[in-house]
């Protein structure tokens, strides 16, 4: 998934958007406090997050040069160059600071988006010999011409070895990111609330105006199979469009009632399942998404953890479609579907069928169930039954009637094959689908 750019509007806002400031500079605190070495954070820009106040840690050393007149740009340029190798990288990057000190950056990186630094370290790896003299004199005379409050505080560094360096370099970058990708987590399950808030409201708006221009006149909730197909069938952010609208309805039947809204986005899922089927995808791919989401869905007690949940899920199948999309179909297969939308209400035979396509019974039945993942004449029941769902909407309409209209002399045997299909027979469909 990829950072959204309006977290980062503020350069100084990167990373206090996504975690507490205050558990951070706890962490570095007790960092500090167990090692004896200075951790602070800074944004991409070498800027630290944590208010001037809050900076208790910095050596003496560092306290002089940060004072003195262009210490302090310097210094935060440093760290940005340094936060910028580490990011390259992707792990701990070591140093010398401008004014000869050893500290080390470690990148704070989500979804290869690098939102701040970690900067450990103001210390020396080695005990000052004559030529570190030299060369401290050198790398600060820019800064200053007194030098003996400088050399003074240079007794007070830590010298660590190498192994030290990289264990708390190591330590500091997996803790900051662990906790960054915690906070980025929870940022984008507030952001889907309050998105998914939006489209309830929206849809409850929408379902106000239409029963009032219906003049409250009974009205009807279905998950359209096949439309759902058809919208597959487009691109990705037309079934996208279509989809949260749909879950937006669901929800609003359900009326804030927990049982109801489970039930109603397990047969999303369920459906959803189903034109993945008829679409050629792998089993595993779409049971691996309901295995995933359903039991979750069952296990919440909140409305909107359900409709998050289901449409986790719903993106989930989006992405496996597209990853699909690029496999044409076979015509034979187009030739043999349209033969079957075209004639479903009479008697068909797989004979004809294959027919229709030039190709022989077996031949056809293999392709049709390698690529759409459902046999010939289960998928005309299948076509025959959506119609026969959507007939079932409109009380006026006797059992029989359906049954005859959508390819069936005998409404009860229709009645079997309903059932099959839904689980439940036409009159309990239609009933439980009446409001």
């Amino acid at each position: 998934m990829d950072i959204q750019p309006d977290i980062f509007q503020s350069s100084q806002k990167r990373i206090s958007d996504l975690v507490d400031i205050k558990t951070l500079q706890e962490i570095l605190d007790a960092f500090t406090t167990t090692t004896g070495l200075m951790a602070n954070i800074v944004d991409g820009e070498g800027v630290s997050i944590f208010p001037r106040k809050g900076i208790k840690k910095c050596c003496k050393f560092c306290r002089i040069i940060y004072n003195l007149e262009g210490g302090k740009n310097r210094c935060q340029a440093a760290y940005k160059r340094a936060g910028k190798q580490a990011a390259l990288f992707g792990e701990p990057y070591i140093f010398r600071c401008p004014s000869g000190l050893i500290e080390w950056a470690a990148p704070i990186v989500l979804n290869d988006e690098h939102v701040g630094t970690i900067i450990c370290g103001q210390v020396l790896m080695w005990e000052p010999e004559e030529f570190f003299w030299i060369e401290l004199r050198k790398m600060n005379q820019a800064l200053t011409n007194d030098f003996e409050e400088l050399f003074e505080a240079v007794g007070e560094l830590a010298i660590v070895t190498g192994n030290q360096v990289q264990a708390s370099a190591y330590l500091l970058y997996v803790v900051a990111n662990y906790i960054m990708k915690a906070g980025w987590e929870n940022y984008q399950q507030s952001r889907e609330f309050a998105r998914q808030r939006t489209l309830y409201h929206a849809e409850i708006e929408n379902r106000k105006s239409l029963e009032k221009h219906l003049d409250n006149a009974d009205s009807f909730s279905l998950i359209d199979e096949e439309e759902i197909l058809v919208q597959f069938q487009k691109n990705g952010k037309k079934a996208k469009v279509y989809l949260e609208g749909l879950l937006s309805g669901l929800r609003y039947e359900a009326h804030q009632n927990l049982s109801v809204m489970r039930a109603k986005m397990t047969e999303l899922l369920v459906i959803l399942a189903r034109v993945a089927s008829q679409m050629g995808l792998a089993p595993d791919v779409f049971q691996a998404i309901n295995n995933h989401a359903i039991p979750e869905i069952y296990q919440t007690d909140s409305i909107e953890s359900i409709s998050m949940l289901t449409s986790k899920a719903v993106d989930a199948y989006l992405e496996a479609f597209v990853r699909t999309a690029d496999k044409p179909e076979n015509p034979n297969i187009t030739l043999m579907i349209d033969h079957i939308k075209n004639h479903y209400k009479e008697n068909l035979i797989v004979e004809a069928i294959a027919d229709a396509a030039c190709l022989s019974p077996g031949y056809a039945s293999r392709i049709f169930k390698d690529q759409r993942g459902i046999s010939i004449m289960d998928y005309v029941l299948k076509v025959r039954i959506e119609k026969a769902k959507k007939l079932l909407l409109n009380p006026h309409y006797q059992i029989q009637t359906i049954a005859e209209t959508v390819g069936y002399g005998d409404a009860g045997y229709f009645t079997k094959v309903f059932r099959r299909f839904e689980g439940v027979t036409p009159t309990q469909f239609r009933k439980y689908h009446k409001r």
